[in-house]
C-alpha cells in the first residue's frame, strides 16, 4: 500500500517506520513547509492509496474536507477539532469518502475504553463512587484536555446518570456533584498518561494507561489505514475493532 503522510514530525516518523516494516511505502509528505492545503489536486498525493494525518487542529477540518473532495481514504489522529465532528459527518454523508478518526490509536487505550464500558453498569448502581479523569502529556501538546481524556469522559457521562456535564481544568472552589472533573498536566516529554479515578469513602480505584513509545499509536494508525481502504463512511477505531481487524 502507498501512503501519504500529513504531519512529518515525531509521530509522522513513527508512522513511516511502522509502515515500512509492514511493507508499505510513503510516497508523499506534507507539513508546515509543504502544506497539504496548497496542493492543487489529488495528483500531489503521488498515487497514495490512503492518507495518515497527524498534523495540527487549526487545519484539520479543511484537510478532512480535502480528503473527502479527493475521495482518498484518510486516517486522522489529529485532536482538538472534534467540536466540528457533525460538520465532518454531514460532509461525508453528502459527498462520500472514507474517514477514520480517533483521539488515540493505541490499542491499549481501546482496551481501557472497553473495560470502562464493562464496569459502568455496576458503577451506575454504586453511587458512593465519584469519578474523575486526569491526563498528562509533553509540554508541546497543542490541545487540552487531550482528545483521549475527552473520549474517556464521554464514556463516563454516557454510563453514569449522576454525572451530567464535563468540568475541565482547575476549579477554584467546590465542584458540583453532577460535574465530571477532567484535568490536564503539561510537562517535559511525557508521551501520554490517562487515569480514570473512582473514589469512595473507603477505597479508590484507578484505571491507568501509560504510553511508552509513539510506535503504539503509529501501529494503530497503519492498521486503520489498511482496514479503511475500500470502505466508505465516517468511522472510528471502534468500527475497526468490532470488525475483528
Amino acid at each position: 500500500m502507498n501512503l501519504a503522510l500529513v504531519g512529518t514530525g515525531r509521530m509522522g516518523a513513527a508512522v513511516e517506520a511502522v509502515a515500512g516494516e509492514r511493507g508499505h511505502a510513503v510516497v508523499a509528505r506534507f507539513d508546515a513547509e509543504r502544506p497539504l492545503l496548497d496542493a492543487p489536486s489529488r495528483d500531489a498525493l503521488a498515487g497514495a492509496d490512503a492518507v495518515i494525518d497527524f498534523s495540527v487542529p487549526a487545519v484539520a477540518l479543511d484537510q478532512i474536507r480535502r480528503y473527502v473532495d479527493w475521495q482518498v481514504p484518510a486516517v486522522v489522529g489529529t485532536t482538538g477539532w472534534t467540536d466540528r465532528l457533525d460538520d465532518v459527518r454531514r460532509c461525508v454523508a453528502d459527498d462520500g469518502g472514507a474517514i477514520l478518526w480517533a483521539p488515540n490509536f493505541s490499542l491499549g487505550v481501546a482496551l481501557v475504553v472497553r473495560a470502562l464500558r464493562g464496569m459502568l453498569p455496576l458503577l451506575e448502581r454504586l453511587p458512593e463512587y465519584d469519578a474523575a479523569v486526569h491526563e498528562a502529556h509533553h509540554a508541546r501538546k497543542l490541545d487540552s484536555p487531550s482528545g483521549t481524556a475527552l473520549r474517556l469522559a464521554e464514556e463516563l457521562l454516557a454510563g453514569l446518570s449522576r454525572k451530567t456535564h464535563l468540568q475541565p481544568e482547575t476549579q477554584h472552589g467546590a465542584i458540583a456533584p453532577d460535574a465530571l472533573h477532567v484535568t490536564s498536566q503539561r510537562v517535559g516529554h511525557v508521551f501520554g498518561e490517562h487515569t480514570v479515578t473512582l473514589d469512595s469513602a473507603v477505597d479508590q480505584i484507578e484505571v491507568v494507561h501509560r504510553a511508552k513509545d509513539r510506535r503504539a499509536f503509529a501501529a494503530g494508525a497503519v492498521t486503520a489505514a489498511e482496514w479503511l481502504v475500500g470502505r466508505t463512511g465516517l468511522f472510528t477505531l471502534d468500527d475497526l475493532l468490532d470488525d475483528g481487524a
